[in-house]
């Protein structure tokens, strides 16, 4: 007979089946759901999306186009959702300790804080959230635990996970976190405690709703002293059966009532406003009450006072948002006052609320005192006072095609691609990274741009630098580079983010457009294949522009000549709406001559463009626009007449379904091999509910463990080791002045600069962004442009905008020419790309059809750093994650990329710039598929066929598109080449190019696989 001290007599056996129900049913929600939730949510950290205001999971995400009534009625339906998992474990643990509970003779300390701490140790790995821990919290009750551990769970269970915390220490500054923890601890060991002495003894110490027979009693009853393992069972379903009722009827209409108050309440009061609100103890106590209602899911304190500080909340706000929000809520009240009293109830809540607002005063005064000596000692001065042959032509049609077989295939290795840092083929870019440039656009990287400089028939490099200009290289045509002899001049001191091979004046050598932060743009001429960088010509942009982030050329106006198109960029990050500084412009190409005089500025609210692309989306025989915003400003789509006009398309048109919020990369291709292109737009498209298993992911700890470059290496690492301590902006704490005082040299200086600039930010005072030396003038840059003021928009844009989409990339696909577009992106397999940067679609294995290559990562706090992605087209119209076998993995955070066919052996290979690392290369080492390259050469129009399209047919009857485009993607930038992969096709049987200028010519003769074929037309 089995007999345990602290079990009624006969009532062990039950005891045991009920503990260890508990121990699976806390084990199956830990492994199954809670914890794997949690460390996704701690992995995305600084890239969580919410696309609801009170949950994670938004089974209907809501937008500013419903009504009132429908954004609460469906922030109660996306509530439910969120908690569904989390409330049914609550009342399943509550109805199974409600039973345990009922064999167990003692149930409480003497001590009130020995139950407080009971509480605590019961609470505290249980890991749900406030809602979730209600329902536990009405079982320990009912079964007769005392007040103090009740509560005491109640608070512990959300406030003390561990994986909350580690997420915490990511989002947030580290003395909040810590704050926090104290606090939750005060509230848990005094606060419960003393709230208990104040309650009636019945309610402190309360007898259980079911008490088996006493010992004797049952002896008296002729029950047996013990039972068997079948009628214990029974014993113990009927005795569960009886408790869930109990606590189903106590809790889930309550459950229902608080989800639909909470969603009341943060809709209808006015959230964005806070984070403009200054410091005040009227509005410190009303974000204190708010905070206290809200029933919110686990770790949702955490993610949602991390969005509010980046986007400049007061930290005393924040921290009385991180003792309310999460730790007690109406739901608590409810649970509370129906087990216990209103009394209990409401003392309950005085307590949270009182911690909440002494902490947020605490808080912001230590905040303000260390941020005034935090200027002190970045400055030296106190704080400012507020106010097939080697050469085969033929001539046919007016076309003289010229072929040159390709080089021998590449060594096989055991990927398709062979990963190499850059410098071991002779791109020997040292890595430029330091803590200025931990702040957009610098912490996005710098363009990469691929293209034939001296007409020798093989493929030159020129990456741009922020600190030296340019750097350009010279291929040996076998997949080799050597840094080119370019003359000193002017760009060398400049920082240069985009430098862009394209041939403006048409006389067939290709010059370099490049972009600068703050200093406008230039034209560097092509004199017989030496650039002439001593002496780079002025091209005008708007006089107040930032920087010309993304860049497209093209030939809209069907003049014979290349037009460029400017996707301005102000500030991103904090400053989110951008004023008209920002406005995109076409800049139009008078008689080779691209000097800015001649401009077209694009009609729409300006937004934070990052890429921008001409491009014909609806294959009608004209140049479109296409133009990707960040943040709240819509992409716009401009549809071109071929005489250099555009119309936008509108939310009126019904045209287009939606595009993506975040969008960094556009692409237009044909990816079906139907010859009908498809507009696929990229973003950050993670979800917060879940990491979607398509991405991969690896421990920010070993950033730097891959690099074999000595000095790369020593510059990635005092890089990480400032990214672990650094979080710039609103997030940044006063403390860590103290760190520039350990730094020396350059490192110091821009400390010290990016330190002045966070404060003035904080403080929300422009005029401390004059302390930052005038050395510093990046830092000074960053600071003034983030207080410039944003663009009013009007009533009709924001009508007329397009619907965006979170957390997904999108496909646009049309069934015909007058069809509408609609997303298709997740029934092909694109829709997940983590943080998509630059993207390059092609035939990477030659097997016939275009793949998919997403590069991303970011610097945004964050305690991962993804892969990139390739996709496979798998041939039937959707697409597989292959990243892995292809050899194409990479966890550097990398943004811009191109692709050409640096050896010339027929397929293609690419260079990335990652962030905080070196270039690399991957060399295809792809021993399968026939493949043609084609390279135009128009004497008509502009030169280099920039805008035709070819349609070609092989000799088993498939037959494929490709456009020839330069931009769309970010700050990366392809030679226009035509690569088409036939697979097992032998040669190209027919087909016609589609010129610039809208002319049809049919290709003149077949086309053997295995050569690259310059095609002319005269």
């Amino acid at each position: 007979m089995v007999s345990i001290s602290f079990v009624h007599t006969g009532r062990s056996l039950r005891f045991m089946i009920c503990a260890a129900v508990i121990v699976l049913l806390a084990a199956l929600f830990w492994t199954g759901s809670r914890y794997p939730a949690l460390d996704e949510k701690a992995m995305m950290s600084g890239a969580i999306q919410l696309d609801d205001p009170l949950s994670f999971d938004a089974v209907v995400p809501i937008d500013g186009s419903m009504s009132t009534v429908e954004r609460i009625g469906y922030t109660t339906l996306n509530w439910l959702n969120t908690n569904k998992k989390g409330m049914t474990f609550g009342v399943l643990f509550a109805a199974v300790f409600l039973t345990l509970m009922g064999y167990v003779k003692q149930r409480s300390f003497r001590s009130g804080l020995a139950n407080a701490t009971l509480g605590l140790v019961i609470g505290t790995p249980l890991g749900v959230c406030v809602n979730c821990a209600a329902p536990i919290a009405r079982g320990m009750h009912a079964g007769g635990l005392r007040a103090e551990t009740t509560l005491a769970a109640m608070m512990a269970s959300p406030t003390l996970n561990v994986v909350v915390m580690t997420l915490a220490l990511s989002l947030l500054p580290i003395y909040l976190v810590v704050a926090k923890l104290a606090i939750s601890l005060v509230i848990i060991l005094l606060g419960v405690p003393l709230v208990a002495r104040f309650l009636p003894e019945d309610i402190r110490n309360p007898a259980p709703i079911v008490s088996p027979p006493q010992s004797w009693s049952a002896r008296e009853l002729g029950l047996p002293l013990s039972e068997g393992l079948g009628s214990a069972t029974v014993g113990v379903a009927t005795d569960f059966a009886r408790n869930l009722w109990f606590i189903l009827r106590m809790t889930v209409p309550l459950m229902f009532l608080a989800g639909f108050l909470g969603a009341i309440a943060i809709t209808v009061l006015p959230g964005e406003m806070i984070t403009e609100l200054p410091f005040g103890l009227l509005a410190l106590v009303t974000i204190a009450l708010v905070g206290l209602f809200l029933p919110v899911p686990i770790a949702f304190d955490v993610v949602v006072v991390g969005v509010l500080l980046a986007a400049g909340l007061a930290h005393g706000y924040a921290m009385a948002l991180l003792i309310t929000l999460g730790s007690y809520s109406i739901y608590s009240w409810f649970i509370v006052t129906q087990s216990m009293s209103a009394r209990a109830a409401n003392m309950m809540a005085g307590v949270v609320l009182l911690c909440g607002v002494a902490a947020g005063l605490v808080v912001q005064g230590w905040h303000d005192r260390q941020s005034d000596n935090a200027l002190e000692i970045l400055t030296g001065e106190a704080p400012i006072a507020q106010p097939f042959m080697a050469a085969n032509a033929q001539e046919t049609s007016g076309l003289v095609v010229t072929s040159k077989p390709f080089a021998p295939r590449s060594l096989a290795a055991e990927t398709p691609f062979l990963r190499l840092e850059a410098h071991e083929i002779g791109i020997d870019k040292p890595l430029e990274f330091s803590m200025r440039d931990m702040w957009p656009p610098f912490w996005e990287g710098r363009s990469l741009s691929s293209g034939d400089i001296d007409n020798d028939g093989d493929i030159d490099l020129v990456v741009a630098s922020t600190e030296v200009g340019l750097y350009v290289y010279s291929n040996d045509g076998k997949g080799h580079f050597d840094r080119a002899d370019v003359s000193a001049g002017p760009l060398d001191t400049l920082p240069v983010f985009n430098a862009v091979l394209v041939d403006v004046d048409n006389d067939g050598w290709r010059e370099l457009v490049v972009a600068t932060y703050r200093r406008g743009l230039f034209v560097v001429e092509n004199d017989a294949g030496q650039l002439l960088t001593d002496a780079p010509i002025s091209l005008a942009n708007r006089e107040d522009a930032i920087l010309a982030l993304a860049m497209t050329f093209g030939d809209p106006d069907k003049d014979g000549d290349l037009d460029l198109a400017l996707g301005n960029w102000a500030a991103g990050w904090y400053r989110r709406i951008p004023g008209d500084e920002s406005r995109n412009r076409i800049v139009w190409n008078e008689d080779g001559v691209l000097s800015g005089d001649a401009f077209t500025d694009l009609p729409g609210i300006p937004g934070e463009t990052l890429s921008i692309l001409f491009a014909d989306m609806n294959a009608d025989g004209n140049a479109d626009l296409l133009v990707g915003n960040d943040f709240e400003i819509p992409d716009y789509y401009y549809l071109g007449n071929g005489q250099g006009a555009f119309e936008a398309i509108t939310y009126q048109d019904r045209l287009v379904e939606h595009v993506p919020t975040t969008t960094m990369g556009l692409k237009v291709a044909d990816l079906m091999n139907d010859a009908v292109p498809e507009l696929y737009a990229v973003q950050i498209a993670g979800r917060s509910s879940g990491v979607s298993d398509r991405l991969k992911m690896q421990p920010l700890e070993q950033y730097c463990d891959g690099i074999e470059d000595q000095a790369a290496l020593a510059t990635c690492q005092e890089n990480m080791a400032i990214k672990r301590w650094y979080k710039s902006g609103n997030s940044f704490n006063p403390g860590y002045a103290s760190k520039c005082q350990d730094m020396s040299g350059r490192q110091a200086a821009e400390c010290k600069a990016m330190l002045i600039k966070d404060l003035a930010i904080q403080k929300r005072d422009p005029k401390v962004c004059r302390l930052i030396p005038a050395d510093q003038w990046v830092a000074q840059s960053y600071c003034e442009v983030h207080f410039m003021p944003p663009r009013a928009i009007l009533q009709a844009e924001a009508d007329a905008a397009l619907a965006q989409v979170k957390r997904a990339n999108v496909l646009l696909e049309r069934n015909g020419p007058t069809a509408p577009f609609k997303d298709t992106a997740q029934a092909r397999g694109l829709e997940v790309g983590g943080w998509s940067w630059d993207t390059k679609i092609a035939d990477f294995d030659n097997d016939g059809w275009q793949d998919v290559y997403i590069v991303n990562g970011t610097w945004v706090p964050n305690e991962v750093s993804p892969s990139n992605l390739f996709f496979h087209n798998q041939g039937g119209g959707t697409f597989v994650e292959a990243s892995g076998f292809f050899g194409l993995e990479d966890y550097l955070m990398t943004a811009a990329a191109t692709r050409f066919d640096m050896d010339g052996d027929g397929d293609l290979d690419m260079i990335t710039h990652p962030v905080n690392g070196p270039l690399v290369a991957f060399v295809n080492t792809s021993q399968d598929g026939n493949a043609v390259l084609l390279r135009l050469s128009d004497n008509l129009g502009n030169r280099h066929g920039v805008g035709a399209v070819v349609t070609v047919t092989d000799d088993l009857g498939v037959t494929r598109t490709r456009e020839v485009q330069i931009g769309g993607g970010f700050m990366s930038f392809d030679a226009p080449d035509v690569h088409v992969g036939l697979g097992s096709g032998t040669r190209i049987e027919s087909g016609n190019i589609r010129w610039a200028d809208g002319v049809l010519t049919p290709l003149p003769m077949p086309l053997p696989a295995g050569a690259t074929h310059t095609i002319t037309r005269n």
